[in-house]
């Protein structure tokens, strides 16, 4: 994912949310002192910390640990050399008691420049077997470092959307990197395609990542016989940076069902179906668990990785009727999130 936000914006948005969420406060003798570091502003990034932040206060933890305004930091999609340069500053400090990354980028950043002693908490990372971060389910293969692992997730997704969708041509649009495959998830994709049967159809040549760089893509993806579509996790399908409608209206119009990685805001705004994402307190709670256990003293290493959610169904019913959809009878009983409407997110971009 790739993301671009003025100086200015990038830090209005950091003052705003160190402020009213990180327990910036005076350091005691019995407060321990954390590290951020994430590629760029992503809602992903800031739902799931806020759900960290409500479980340690919970937990009554809320007055002991502190994220030092100079020690968080958010460099924005563009800047992969400031990415590096903060993770290697953050490496090179004495005062922090671990580190938590957001996201794959800031995660390889962090491990290439990994000093070995510091913790280091990895979270909302697309795959982090995928991006070799971690040995194994079992083993992170790194003393100081640990991350939440959802094993199969985004395979249950695919599998899950064929089931229902029975489609004969997945489209999939990425950048022709490793993030970009990742963030489209075409491994597990083909996986699931040899399995059930299906062919995978691909446009690799997404270069900018803007809705128009992903329409053109589409475009591409319909002219090949395209009849479903996996949603990634590109900028061109995020509602603050890009004219997501547009690709939506394209795909509702030319009768794509479509499956949202990212869940239910996609789903609400014009996505057929997804997993729910608007509770995120069990990854919260995970997460907040190894923290405070690394704190304790216990190695990260140590510590289990895997935590299995169970998968909830976001549904969207308006826009089955759109793309000539009739859902099955047992797929609506068993959805968690049911919408009727196609509402747009408030904070999207405006044409």
């Amino acid at each position: 994912m790739v993301k671009s936000l003025s100086n200015a914006a990038a830090g209005i948005i950091l003052t705003a949310f160190v402020t009213t969420f990180l327990l910036v406060q005076p350091v005691g003798a019995e407060q321990y002192r954390a590290g951020y570091l994430e590629g760029g502003s992503y809602w992903l990034f800031s739902d799931s910390m806020e759900a960290v932040r409500q479980s340690i206060q919970a937990k009554g933890w809320e007055e002991k640990i502190v994220f030092p305004e100079d020690a968080w930091f958010s460099p924005g999609w563009d800047r992969d050399d400031q990415l590096e340069d903060r993770a290697d500053a953050l490496m090179g400090r004495k005062d922090l008691d671990m580190i938590v990354s957001a996201g794959t980028d800031a995660t390889r950043a962090l491990l290439a420049a990994n000093n070995g002693k510091t913790p280091i908490v990895g979270m909302a990372i697309s795959d982090p077997i995928d991006a070799g971060f971690v040995d194994s389910r079992e083993d992170s293969g790194v003393d100081n470092f640990t991350v939440r692992l959802d094993p199969d997730r985004y395979r249950r997704m695919i599998e899950m959307f064929h089931q229902v969708v029975e489609f004969e041509r997945l489209g999939l649009i990425y950048p022709d990197t490793a993030s970009g495959r990742q963030y489209t998830n075409l491994r597990e994709a083909e996986a699931v395609a040899r399995e059930r049967g299906f062919e995978i159809l691909t446009y690799d040549r997404i270069n900018t990542e803007s809705a128009e760089d992903c329409l053109e893509g589409l475009r591409y993806l319909v002219g090949q016989g395209m009849d479903a579509f996996f949603i990634p996790s590109l900028l061109g399908f995020d509602w603050e940076n890009s004219d997501v409608e547009m690709i939506f209206n394209y795909l509702n119009d030319k009768g794509i069902p479509t499956f949202a990685r990212n869940g239910s805001r996609d789903v609400r705004a014009g996505a057929l179906m997804g997993f729910s994402t608007v509770d995120f307190s069990r990854r919260g709670d995970f997460i907040a668990d190894g923290i405070i256990r690394i704190l304790e003293g216990e190695k990260p290493r140590n510590l289990n990785m895997v935590d299995r959610g169970t998968p909830k169904i976001s549904f969207n019913l308006r826009v089955a009727n759109i793309v000539g959809f009739n859902p099955p009878f047992d797929l609506l009983a068993a959805t968690d999130e049911l919408y009727r409407e196609i509402v747009l997110p408030e904070n999207r971009k405006i044409r």
